[in-house]
């Protein structure tokens, strides 16, 4: 198990050297650190990582987290809530905490030495993310929603939708061996049995690969120009048709 876990970490490493991710001083982008040489530091720790994201697990955590509260998405047809209490959870909170903009690049739980954060170069004021399309900001109410349960109740009720004309695609799990993946998340929908399974930002972008060399958008299949496949993992535009 140990070897197993050791390999998956070099390919993981392997992979975000050449991206945009890869903070430290060896990384391709205009963003990287002063003098920090590790990769992974940026995000993960091997000790005295953020433990858990409300009993959610997360890798070892080593960012600081954003405090921010967030705009959701809304829309007459959106069946998963939207209140204050279905803010994001799971590994959504991992990528905002650098991705909102309130939050230093540089700042996290352990640097394994005196100082207390990161210094890089390439930043906007304060450290964070500088302004353009990596920096989504605290305004979510034009990304797809993140931090939603999909169970057979959402699956029945948006096919519903979809049979009465209100939309246009039917929502279903992405098939076995798609490289979209439900990840957890403590909210819930409906009175169905719940899963505890749903769409986060770890859905649709793979963090440690980026596919399409300098697309910077990290998605786990298609590019920034053509995402149809990536969308259509979920959403089925014929009613009719069977979920896969």
């Amino acid at each position: 198990m140990l070897l197993v876990l050791v390999f998956g970490i070099s390919i993981s490493h392997a992979g975000i050297t050449t991206t945009k991710h890869n903070l430290s001083t060896s990384g391709p982008g205009p963003i990287k650190a002063t003098t920090e040489q590790r990769v992974c530091i940026f995000c993960h720790t091997p000790h005295r990582a953020i433990a858990d994201i409300a009993g959610i697990s997360v890798p070892l955590w080593n960012h600081t987290l954003s405090s921010a509260s967030y705009q959701l998405f809304s829309s007459a047809t959106l069946l998963s809530p939207t209140s204050p209490s279905i803010q994001p959870d799971g590994s959504s909170r991992l990528c905002l905490s650098c991705h909102d903009g309130t939050v230093a690049l540089g700042s996290v739980v352990n640097t394994g030495n005196t100082f207390s954060s990161l210094t890089l170069i390439g930043t906007a004021a304060s450290g964070v993310m500088p302004e353009g399309v990596n920096n989504v900001g605290t305004d979510l109410s034009g990304d797809h929603p993140i931090s939603i349960e999909l169970n057979s109740t959402l699956m029945d009720d948006k096919a519903q939708q979809c049979d009465n004309g209100l939309v246009s695609f039917k929502v279903c799990r992405p098939p076995a061996g798609s490289p979209v993946l439900l990840e957890k998340t403590n909210n819930r929908y409906g009175a169905g049995a719940a899963t505890g399974m749903g769409v986060q930002c770890g859905s649709c972008h793979d963090p440690h690969e980026d596919p399409v060399p300098g697309s910077t958008v990290f998605l786990r299949v298609g590019d920034r120009i053509n995402h149809d496949q990536l969308c259509n993992a979920c959403h089925i535009a014929d009613c009719a048709a069977a979920c896969p």
